[in-house]
């Protein structure tokens, strides 16, 4: 590895720590590298660039996107958390379980932890404040629950893996659903733990038949909001529709439910809807384009070699190999968003990834659950951050139970995942068939 690519990573990483946005990061990295090295011209940059950004299979992520600023505008999300909360609600901590089901099932819909986290955080940090939780602690929850967005289906981040790496998107969609449930599984069991002291106010009891009344009238009040995730993944896997087509499908459903059934989403609304959508949607491409530039680079500069030669320089042995990947996506998912450490670190690991001999599938799910851990893990995590704004916050009241969720709920999935391959492909060889 040549001393100017050296230089170039260092340049990238010191931009993302000081606080550049990370489009900038990406393009002066690419520029910088371009400039110092010996290329013939930029055209193949440029259109290395606009070839990729304009990949079918890319038009998805945007259509999630403006999915969950539909639902989020709407009803559609209110109505699954008090469906989820006539559930759990009257348990003591029970809203918190009702935090991370609505969550995880809202930023998989979406697309993106943090759609979930602006979402999820809005609505029900001062419903959790309220009942009597603690404003750090329900602000935590969020952000720990929203990472569940890159590992349901449909995930945005398994959308852009599966581009990237040439992988089938509905195999990548299907590999971190066990892990994802062992995740939320843990995270409630957490929840609970953390609650038994908090001075929480409970709902009024009530017989068993007017609870279960409860529950089938929030139920039929909710329907239309859970069955859009059925219909999506109906669509996908019965093969009647590709991921991209499976995600217009789920933009006219919720305007559909939005607009013209639950009427409350105003036309003049439809405006500043696009507006949000098309604003996230640019800052993506424009990651997109230049991230793609950057790695075009690194690869004609053999980095992706350098890196399989210099892990294995360290060792040979198959567990440290991949306690050492762990280790660097931790570190990625702490200093960049899910988009953005999937486009760097995808491309630069796959070479390592073959000559260990691991799936592609299994790796689909190692580096979801990898970046999801780093974008909460101080001293960077960005989506802390981001919950804490959203949560009317400080991030040090977040930090305890944030810690705890990530060494005795995400620490232990991780390497489960990593570990055991099965978890994530037994679904993929159950209902795809793959090898």
């Amino acid at each position: 590895m040549s001393i100017e690519v050296i230089v170039d990573i260092l340049l990238l990483m010191g931009l993302l720590i000081i606080g550049v946005p990370v489009p900038f990061c990406f393009a002066a990295a690419a520029l910088f590298l371009f400039l110092t090295g010996d290329y013939v011209g930029s055209n193949f940059l440029v259109a290395a660039g606009f070839n990729k950004t304009s990949s079918i299979i890319l038009l998805a992520m945007p259509l999630f996107i403006l999915v969950g600023e539909i639902m989020s505008t709407g009803s559609l999300a209110a109505r699954l958390v008090d469906f989820c909360d006539s559930i759990f609600g009257r348990l003591k901590g029970g809203l918190g379980v009702v935090v991370i089901v609505v969550t995880a099932v809202f930023g998989a819909i979406s697309g993106t932890a943090s759609s979930a986290v602006a979402a999820m955080g809005t609505i029900m940090v001062p419903r959790l404040v309220e009942r009597g939780y603690d404003r750090g602690y329900a602000a935590a929850l969020v952000a720990a629950s929203s990472v569940l967005a890159l590992l349901i289906p449909p995930s945005s981040a398994q959308i852009v893996y599966g581009w990237i790496s040439g992988t089938s998107i509905a195999a990548c969609f299907l590999a971190p659903i066990v892990p994802a449930l062992l995740l939320m599984g843990l995270f409630s069991a957490w929840n609970f733990v953390m609650t038994r002291n908090m001075p929480i106010v409970q709902p009024e009891a009530v017989g068993a038949r007017q609870a279960i009344k409860d529950i089938g009238v929030k139920g039929r009040r909710a329907t239309l909001g859970l069955v859009m995730p059925f219909i999506i993944l109906t669509s996908i896997y019965g093969g009647l529709a590709t991921p991209t087509e499976a995600a217009a499908i789920a933009v006219v459903y919720a305007l559909i439910v939005g607009v013209i059934i639950f009427r409350d989403i105003p036309l003049r609304e439809l405006w500043r809807i696009g507006y949000s959508a098309g604003t996230t949607v640019g800052v993506v491409m424009v990651l997109v384009f230049f991230a793609v530039m950057l790695s075009r680079l690194y690869t004609m500069e053999n980095v992706p070699q350098s890196v399989v030669n210099l892990l294995l320089s360290i060792s040979e042995n198959r567990i440290v190999l991949l306690l050492l990947i762990n280790v660097f996506l931790i570190v990625l998912g702490m200093i960049m968003d899910d988009f953005s450490g999937l486009l760097l670190a995808t491309p630069m690991l796959l070479p390592v990834i073959r000559e260990l001999d691991i799936h592609p599938v299994h790796f689909a799910a190692i580096i979801g659950v990898n970046l999801g851990m780093g974008n909460i893990t101080p001293p960077t995590a960005p989506l802390l951050y981001f919950g804490a704004r959203i949560g009317k916050t400080r991030l040090q009241g977040m930090l305890k139970p944030t810690l705890i969720l990530v060494l005795f709920a995400y620490l232990p999935v991780l390497l489960l995942t990593t570990f055991i391959p099965d978890l994530s492909l037994w679904l993929p060889r159950l209902v795809l068939g793959i090898n």
